[in-house]
């Protein structure tokens, strides 16, 4: 009887409730404007990611080649940005005060800068403030893409692979 595998799916859902539930704690202990609290999302994900898809391949018996440990990793990432946009798009109705604790830190951040005027970093805000979810949801969407790719490259990079011969199955009755 041959071992089943856990899907892409499974993992990706379990990562991602990983980091809702991390992104709860990090709400609730208004820890939401650290830039620390931002990059231990990121690295969880990371390392989620390339765990899910080393633990692939040690389910395959090593079996599996690089481009499908990174195409498992890959689906993994999709099914993990798919729950961060919807708890994202969520929060900024659940937690409003996110929304306007971020655009207080932006102000502040950005009239530091010598060169910037009052008057545009209200204008910049009232843009950014007007469409926050769809700003918030495509920054989520680059950087969980992009490190998500780089994260299934690594894991199918490391992975041991022990390649088949082409004639292993062709004299199995």
């Amino acid at each position: 009887m041959e071992k089943k595998t856990t899907s892409a799916v499974t993992v990706g859902f379990l990562t991602g409730l990983v980091l809702v539930v991390l992104a709860l704690v990090v709400y609730f202990t208004k820890l939401y404007l650290e830039k620390w609290g931002q990059y231990l999302g990121l690295g969880i994900f990371m390392a989620a990611i390339i765990w899910a898809v080393i633990n692939h391949g040690k389910e395959t018996n090593h079996s599996a080649g690089f481009g499908t440990l990174f195409g498992f990793g890959f689906k993994t990432v999709a099914v993990v940005i798919c729950i961060m946009v919807i708890y994202t798009a969520l929060s900024g109705y659940l937690f409003p005060d996110v929304k306007e604790a971020i655009i207080e830190n932006s102000r502040a951040e950005a009239l530091k800068q010598p060169n910037v005027s009052e008057a545009d970093v209200e204008q910049g805000l009232q843009m950014f403030a007007k469409n926050y979810t769809m700003f918030i949801i495509m920054i989520i969407l680059f950087w969980y893409l992009v490190l998500g790719v780089i994260a299934s490259l690594i894991g199918a990079a490391v992975t041991k692979k022990i390649p088949q011969s082409p004639f292993e199955n062709s004299f199995k009755p």
